[in-house]
Parts: C-alpha cells; sequence; structure tokens
C-alpha cells in the first residue's frame, strides 16, 4: 500500500505534468491564433488581388462577347436582306404602331417616372448628407474629471495644485515681511480690476434684458405675425391674392432678417463703446466681452434652431389638411423637426437655456432629480481658489519682469530667455483657466440647474493633432462652431470646399478670441490670432489626424507651452510699454501700432535691470 509522501509525490508530478501540458496548449493556441491572424490577413490582401483580377478578366469577356454579337447580328442582317424582301429593321420601328393619344399617355407616365426617381435620389442625397452631420444628442453623463477625482490617485495631483497654491501664497507674504516688515497680501491689482463692478453689473443687466426679452419678443411677433401673410392653399390654382400675399410675406420675411442684423450690429457696438468710454479695467472689460459673445451665440442658436420650427409650422397652417401635404422630403429640408404645435417656444424654455452650460437650444435637455448643494459650494470655492492662483502666478513670475519695460534694455538674449521663462507660469495659468472654468464653473451651474449632460470637455491632455485639440478642449463652443457655422459653411459651399468651411470654423474662433483680448487690454496686438488661425490651421494640415504616437502628443504639449509663454511674455511687454512709453502716433492708429517696437525714452530716471530680474524669476521658479 503506498504511504502519503508516494501520493503526494504522484498527484505533485500529475500537476506539474498538467501544468506544463496547458502551458504549452496556451502557447501552441497563441502561436496557431498569431499565425491564423496573419494568415487571415494575406488571405484578405490575395482575396481583394483576385477579386479585381476576376473583375477584370469579367469585363473583358462581356466586352469581347457583346462584339461577337453585334457583328453576328450585322451579318445575318445582311443576308436576310440579299435573300428576302422584307423591309429594313430601321423602317420597321419607325412605323408608328400607337396612336398619338397613348404615346402622349407613355411620355406623361414616363417623365412621372422620371420625375419619382430624381425625387428619391434626391432624398437618398438628403439621408446622406444627415450622416454626415449628426444631431447633437444630449444624455446623463458627468465630466472627466469628476469621475477621475473619485480616484485617489487623481486626488493627489489637485492636492499637488493646492500645496503649490499655498507655498506661492506664503512666499509672496514672507517676501514682503522681510522687505517691507510687514505682510501685505498683494489684493491692489484685483481691487483695482473691480473697482467699477457695480457698473458691470448694471451694463450686464442691460446686456441679459434685451437678450432674453428683447429677442424673444421680436421673434414671437414675427413667428406669429407671419401667419396672417400666408395664404390658404386649396386645391384649385393659386389666385392673385394668394400671390399678392406671398410676395407680402417675403417682404415681411426679409424687413425681420434685416432688422435682426441690425440688432446683432448695435449689440456689438454699445457695450464696447461703453466699457472704453468709461475706461474699464481689464477683468471687468472681460467679464462684459465674454458675456457679450455667449449672449450672441445664444440668441443665435436660438434663432437659428426655430426658424425653421416657424417656418414648417407655417407650412402646414398654409394647408387645408394640416398634415395631407408634408413629404419626407420637406421634413428633411426642416432638419427632420416633428411637426411642432406653436410657431414659438413657450418663454420658460428660452430662459433655461439662457442659463443653461450650453450653446445648442433644445427645448427639453435631461435634467438631474436634485441639487447637491454642498457639491455646488465645493465646485464654486475651488473655482475661487483657482482664480488666487492664477493672480499670484501673474503677480509672482510675470510683473516684476515687465513692470518697467523700456525696449532699450531688452535684448535677443534677453527676450529669448523671458519667453521661456514664461512657459512654466503660462501653463500653470492655462491649468488654473480649464480646471477653474471649464470644470467647477460650468458643473457648479449645471447642478444649479439640474442639467445633466456635464460633458464640458473630453480628455483634450491625450490629444495628438491640433484639430483633436480643438475639437476636445471646449467643447461647449465647438458643438456650437460644428453646428451653426461648420455645417451652414459646408452645405454653402459643398463637399468639395469642406476646407474651406474647416479654416472659416478656425478663423472665426480666432477672431472672436482676439477680438476679447484687444478690447480687454486697449490694443490690437494679434499674437493668439496668428498662433491660432495661421500656424494652428497649418499645423493641422501638416500633422496626421489620427495617430497614437506619443512622440505626436509630446509635439503638442511642447508647442502649447511655448506659445503660451509667447503670449504671457508680449503681452505682458506691450501692455507695460504703454504704461512706460510715449505715443508714437497719435489717435487711433494708435490703437494697432505696437508701442513696445518704437518705446525710446534714454531721459527716464528709473533704470531696471530686466536681466537680473529675469534671472532671479528663473531662480524663484
Amino acid at each position: 500500500m503506498p504511504s502519503m509522501n508516494d501520493i503526494s509525490s504522484i498527484y505533485c508530478s500529475n500537476c506539474k505534468s498538467i501544468f506544463l501540458f496547458g502551458t504549452s496548449i496556451n502557447l501552441t493556441m497563441a502561436s496557431s491564433e498569431q499565425r491564423s491572424y496573419e494568415r487571415s490577413a494575406g488571405a484578405e490582401f490575395r482575396y481583394v488581388d483576385r477579386t479585381v483580377l476576376i473583375h477584370n478578366a469579367t469585363e473583358r469577356f462581356r466586352s469581347e462577347m457583346l462584339n461577337y454579337m453585334s457583328g453576328r447580328l450585322e451579318e445575318f442582317s445582311s443576308e436576310m436582306k440579299q435573300t428576302t424582301d422584307i423591309s429594313p429593321i430601321d423602317s420597321i420601328i419607325k412605323q408608328p404602331i400607337v396612336s398619338a393619344l397613348d404615346l402622349a399617355a407613355i411620355n406623361k407616365i414616363e417623365n412621372e417616372l422620371s420625375s419619382s426617381s430624381t425625387i428619391s435620389q434626391q432624398n437618398d442625397d438628403n439621408k446622406k448628407v444627415s450622416i454626415v452631420f449628426p444631431k447633437k444628442n444630449f444624455r446623463m453623463r458627468s465630466s472627466i474629471l469628476t469621475e477621475l477625482l473619485e480616484v485617489s490617485h487623481f486626488r493627489s495631483i489637485r492636492q499637488i495644485f493646492i500645496s503649490i497654491l499655498v507655498i506661492v501664497f506664503l512666499q509672496v507674504a514672507i517676501t514682503d515681511l522681510f522687505e517691507l516688515g510687514t505682510i501685505d497680501f498683494r489684493f491692489d491689482v484685483i481691487l483695482w480690476n473691480f473697482s467699477n463692478l457695480s457698473a458691470c453689473l448694471r451694463l450686464w443687466i442691460y446686456l441679459f434684458l434685451s437678450t432674453c426679452i428683447g429677442v424673444y419678443c421680436c421673434f414671437h411677433f414675427w413667428a406669429y405675425k407671419r401667419l396672417s401673410f400666408i395664404p390658404i392653399v386649396s386645391s384649385l390654382n393659386t389666385t392673385e391674392k394668394s400671390n399678392k400675399k406671398s410676395t407680402s410675406l417675403l417682404i415681411f420675411d426679409s424687413i425681420w432678417f434685416t432688422l435682426y442684423c441690425l440688432y446683432i450690429g448695435l449689440f456689438l457696438f454699445f457695450p464696447v463703446h461703453y466699457i472704453l468710454a468709461e475706461n474699464y479695467p481689464i477683468v471687468t472689460r472681460m467679464i462684459i466681452l465674454i458675456e457679450q459673445v455667449r449672449f450672441l451665440m445664444k440668441t443665435h442658436a436660438f434663432v437659428r434652431e426655430n426658424t425653421p420650427r416657424a417656418l414648417l409650422y407655417g407650412q402646414i397652417h398654409s394647408e387645408k389638411d394640416k398634415t395631407e401635404h408634408i413629404t419626407e422630403n420637406q421634413l428633411n429640408d426642416q432638419q427632420a423637426y416633428s411637426i411642432p404645435n406653436s410657431p414659438c417656444p413657450e418663454f420658460s424654455k428660452y430662459i433655461y437655456f439662457i442659463f443653461a452650460p450650453t450653446l445648442i437650444y433644445r427645448d427639453s435637455y435631461p435634467r438631474t432629480s436634485s441639487i447637491r448643494w454642498n457639491y455646488v459650494i465645493a465646485q464654486l470655492t475651488q473655482f475661487v481658489a483657482a482664480a488666487f492662483f492664477g493672480y499670484y502666478l501673474f503677480y509672482r513670475f510675470c510683473l516684476p519682469v515687465f513692470r518697467y519695460f523700456k525696449s532699450e534694455h531688452v535684448t535677443v538674449k534677453i527676450f529669448v530667455l523671458s519667453i521661456l521663462n514664461c512657459t512654466l507660469p503660462g501653463a500653470l495659468l492655462l491649468f488654473c483657466a480649464f480646471y477653474g472654468f471649464l470644470h467647477c464653473w460650468l458643473n457648479a451651474f449645471a447642478e444649479m440647474l439640474r442639467f445633466a449632460d456635464r460633458q464640458f470637455y473630453s480628455d483634450w491632455w491625450t490629444a495628438t493633432s491640433w484639430s483633436s485639440y480643438y475639437r476636445t478642449w471646449n467643447i461647449v463652443v465647438h458643438d456650437w462652431l460644428y453646428t451653426y457655422i461648420y455645417r451652414d459653411c459646408h452645405k454653402l459651399f459643398g463637399v468639395r470646399y469642406r476646407l474651406v468651411s474647416m479654416y472659416a470654423v478656425i478663423f472665426l474662433s480666432a477672431c472672436v478670441h482676439e477680438y476679447i483680448l484687444a478690447l480687454s487690454f486697449g490694443y490690437f496686438y494679434p499674437i493668439l490670432f496668428l498662433q491660432f488661425a495661421i500656424f494652428g490651421f497649418i499645423s493641422m494640415l501638416i500633422l496626421p489626424q489620427r495617430t497614437q504616437n506619443i512622440a505626436y502628443n509630446i509635439f503638442i504639449w511642447t508647442s502649447l507651452f511655448i506659445g503660451l509663454g509667447m503670449q504671457m511674455c508680449l503681452y505682458s511687454i506691450e501692455w507695460y510699454a504703454r504704461q512706460n512709453c510715449p505715443r508714437v502716433v497719435n489717435g487711433p492708429l494708435d490703437y494697432f501700432i505696437p508701442r513696445s517696437f518704437f518705446c525710446h525714452d534714454i531721459n527716464d530716471t528709473i533704470i531696471i535691470d530686466i536681466k537680473s530680474l529675469i534671472n532671479k524669476n528663473h531662480f524663484d521658479l
């Protein structure tokens, strides 16, 4: 009888053999799968080659058979002519078989069939276009950082940034304590920027009221009033009265379109005139300009989405049977709208859209069940912390370097060093703007409004091309540009000029960014416009669009940091040059000529060694 040791040794040897056998089977299966995959890939290419060869051979055989059959028919017809007295085939074909009335009926049926085929072809084309341009679908989803910050590893990254803010805050306080003998938290720049906050709020209220009440009331009046100009179509031919009504409707719509364009122009002019006349500080100017652009985008989205609705409702109103003559093609032309109950939505839907963190109008959005006020307070607190972080970064690393700028002290070496030293503060400011506004601010408002779709951005940090970065950095603005600019330009110019539609989107976005910066700073210095509309578009055409190569992601980050450093350096130099240097020209032309290029004031008593400040700033970084 075998002992326990013998049984265990036999059992262990069996286990080892089973394990080795299983491992060999796995390796054999993996190698066989790899070989089968390689064979399948090669077989696929060989299959394509054989398919092409078979298709070419079939076409050659078909053409040869047709030539042979036509030749044999010609020989047979010539032999029949010589042996018999049958009239030629052409004369037989030309003889009329049916009467003239029957022939006219046949032609009418053929015309109807050809027209129906063209309509069906147009419907197919419309369906293809709708596939090319998908609509924005809102659904309940969280922001990416909200999901990532549930993991402790990613929360530690946020805590690192908080510790950096504390260190910068203490550095400023301790430096003031040693140099000035007192602690000064340096709120003077903040107080200056918000010195006319009451006037800023008053101007914002005017913009808000004109957007809410003015736009909605005018659109409501146009949508309902135009129904009285629409002729009622009957089964009989239209009369002279209906033709007059059609002309009146065209004039009425043209007048209101002109008034809409005039409103946009006045909405752009008066706030700019007011902030320049009152000499607003930088931050309050930027708040008014950003809100002005936001209200304009909201207005255009509301009008653009509801104008087809009003037209479709008027078309239904003009029919005796309100659903009889609405064909599928007409619904496609109206962006496949459901039959509306009214030509204009309710005011409550419009006012919700004004505050909702989206620029795409819908009558309804996915909503959450309740409001988490603790979450709202946490997001607003983090927004304020990010704003203070950006302020202290600017105050510590940018303001001391460029405050006393004089062009005779700046050499090429110092200029390059200043750009490189501004890359890290510029990158941190980018992170503060992204986290503070696109994540905290928008999530706070979405939570207060129970707005469930929180995809305000995507994973832009993994972008390997500038086109991917533009699409994922700010999805809220990208959706508006894609829906109301790119799609309309694409329909206007066609598929052949797709590149023109792409550049129209980039050019408009660059112009709006430069519009805000130029009016906020008080001078035109198109650094961002050149980087965005020219170099960015060229890199979009050069870099591959779909690649997972990590080298391209490194290139995006490197060029982004250098571009931010250049913007921070050049805009700061021009700002302080306009504070310290005399004008080169007088009048409006001074707004467009960079004063930092012509700043020469040798008799000034303040001499600052910018090079030493830059080296000191580099050591601090």
